[in-house]
């Protein structure tokens, strides 16, 4: 039961079929590898979602991923700490990052900046019924996770 949104990107897929792409440029198309996005852990190994409300609001019957919208990193609260202070600070906004460059330095700010930015933006992540439950702390945890392993294989 493939749920497909008015802007043409799937919501969930059930099967491996679902991976075939029928649009040439598709928006936040799910996984080619058909894994979740968080545990890796591929459909075939999977348990299927269960009725409305198990265990995501909705009703994601049979489906094995489903697309999710999370930050597209964790949050930093000493970046915040110090965006917040350079808002605050800096006579205009154009003005932000030069402030930070003179109280952090170039490496800092470039740092602070990223974390910012990251944490403001949200990305399509295709996840399995045990990983979308996470909170974001969870979730960038087993992704950290996750990414050490493979670099430690």
């Amino acid at each position: 039961m493939t749920e497909i949104f008015p802007w043409g990107s799937l919501a969930a897929i059930s099967k491996e079929g679902d991976l075939k792409l029928s649009r040439r440029f598709p928006i936040n198309p799910p996984p080619q590898d058909g894994c979740c996005r968080v545990c890796g852990r591929h459909m075939s190994e999977l348990k299927p979602f269960g009725g409305p409300g198990d265990p995501l609001v909705g009703d994601f019957t049979g489906e094995l991923l489903v697309k999710k919208w999370r930050p597209m990193g964790p949050y930093n609260e000493e970046a915040e700490k110090a965006w917040k202070e350079a808002e605050t600070e800096a006579k205009e906004p154009k003005d932000i990052e030069h402030w930070l460059i003179t109280k952090y330095g170039k490496k800092k700010t470039g740092q602070i900046l990223i974390s910012v930015e990251a944490w403001a933006q949200a990305g399509a992540s295709w996840e399995c019924r045990d990983c979308s439950i996470l909170d974001d702390d969870e979730y960038f945890k087993k992704l950290d996770q996750r990414y050490q392993e493979r670099r430690n294989e």
